[in-house]
């Protein structure tokens, strides 16, 4: 596919290359030009300088023969209008980053009018991912599926762990058959697992399962963690309006602290229920004296990696509390999960995932069939597919269907039950489907069957 991107920082970027990886052809604009010609020496896009608002920039990358023109720029009104006007040279569909609470919230029911094919905001996606998070502290990550009918939760295999030596069909006996171990990983390993691959101590391990099996699983194994009643965030951005707006409707006790005092005022006043506290809070002084020992959980998302991994990393001496770090840098990512930080967030790779499920579902028709994309350490993807009408192994027991290698059904939901396969299952049309995957872009669930 076609593919324009207008906006080339973090979020763009990351986009521009997860999307070339997949071979499309990708074509970057910005004004900047040391910014396209940084990415376009550095890899296969194809660059043009210049303001997204100008036809002739558009029509020189070649606008009218796009199928996605994404726009991430820093400022919602440049996104919408650059989408309608590459909407009116050609672009068959448009997609325009919107930050602004208002914009999104008055907007989201005119995009069609507009010319806007989905709008999204990568701090309340954010938002929502840590709160998810936050729901299972005793997990690295937590995703949810078919309409939080399936949970894929990762979780460590600890020294002490009685998962270290079973294997994985062990493991769903100690669960009495409601779990599904789905991915395993293993340093730079990545392991779809079958019935008797045995896990090793260290080994990361995603699990599919309704909510209140895997609740009942974590006390099992003596992991289970309530939920966080009280939660210290350092740093006041969108993303922290978001998640305390969240958790403070969940009933949970939000303390902010952010050095910038306007910022601070503007906190206070939309959040009336939260503690806003005006400090630095990379000072450990200021983190005891508001009382991070006694607190739940603790989230780092100051806007500065750095920042945010060292304070998580004082977060985390202090004690078993759940601590969420943002970290944008994947070197520094990397880093920081050798130092024990185990639950890190980056905005770019969460909006990287959503993004690229869209293209993926309109690269085989009208975009109905992929529902979310979760990508698992770079080498595993689990997908979420809606089972249509065209789908050669309808009615077909999953025991005779000839699934391609690295490829798991994990969990499907049908007419609103939650059903973990089995040899008998069968899968049925409209069925919500949950796919773990290492076969690379896939976008329909016909391509996971090597023959019937």
């Amino acid at each position: 596919m076609k593919v324009i991107i207008v906006g080339i920082g973090l979020t763009g970027s990351a986009l521009a290359l997860r999307l070339l990886n997949e071979k499309h052809d990708v074509t970057v604009v910005d004004e900047n030009f040391d910014t396209v010609e940084t990415l376009v020496t550095s890899s296969d896009v194809k660059g043009v300088v210049g303001s997204c608002l100008d036809r002739n920039i558009l029509a020189d990358a070649e606008v009218d023969k796009a199928d996605c023109f994404f726009a991430c720029t820093l400022r919602d009104e440049l996104n919408i209008l650059s989408c309608v006007l590459a909407k009116k040279m050609g672009a068959k569909r448009t997609v325009a980053r919107v930050r602004d609470p208002k914009y999104f919230n008055s907007l989201e029911g005119l995009k069609g009018e507009l010319g806007v094919d989905m709008m999204f905001n990568p701090e309340y996606r954010t938002a929502m991912e840590i709160a998810q998070i936050l729901k299972f502290p005793s997990a690295i990550s937590a995703d949810t599926f078919a309409a939080g009918k399936v949970t894929l939760t990762e979780i460590r295999i600890a020294e002490d762990s009685p998962l270290a030596g079973l294997s994985v069909m062990e493991v769903a006996k100690e669960a009495d058959g409601q779990l599904l171990v789905a991915v395993v990983s293993r340093g730079d390993k990545v392991f779809i697992p079958k019935g008797d691959f045995i896990l090793e101590v260290g080994d990361y391990i995603h699990i599919a399962a309704e909510e209140r099996s895997l609740l009942e699983f974590s006390k099992k194994i003596k992991i289970f963690k309530q939920r966080a009643k009280s939660v210290m965030i350092v740093g006041g951005g969108r993303i922290t309006y978001y998640l305390a707006k969240e958790l403070l409707d969940k009933g949970v006790s939000v303390k902010i602290i952010e050095i910038n005092e306007d910022r601070c005022r503007e906190l206070d006043e939309e959040l009336t229920r939260a503690t806003v506290i005006c400090a630095d809070g990379t000072d450990t002084a200021v983190l005891n004296e508001e009382g991070i020992r006694e607190a739940d959980a603790f989230i780092a998302i100051t806007g500065m990696d750095e920042e945010n991994a060292v304070i998580s990393l004082y977060a985390s001496s202090l004690g078993k509390k759940k601590v969420v770090t943002e970290v944008a840098s994947l070197p520094l990512r990397k880093m920081v999960q050798k130092l024990g930080l185990d639950t890190i967030i980056s905005p770019h790779e969460v909006i990287s995932d959503l993004l690229v499920r869209f293209v993926r579902a309109h690269q085989v028709g009208d975009g109905v069939g992929i529902n979310s994309l979760y990508r698992i350490h770079d080498k595993a993807e689990a997908i979420e597919f809606t089972v249509e009408g065209d789908f050669k192994g309808l009615g077909v027991p999953l025991r005779d269907l000839k699934l391609k290698a690295n490829v798991l059904l994990c969990g499907l939901v049908h007419e609103g039950e939650f059903i973990l396969p089995s040899g008998g299952t069968v899968l049925r049309e409209h069925d919500k489907v949950l796919v773990v995957t290492g076969v690379k872009q896939v976008t329909e669930l016909n391509q996971i069957l090597r023959i019937l």
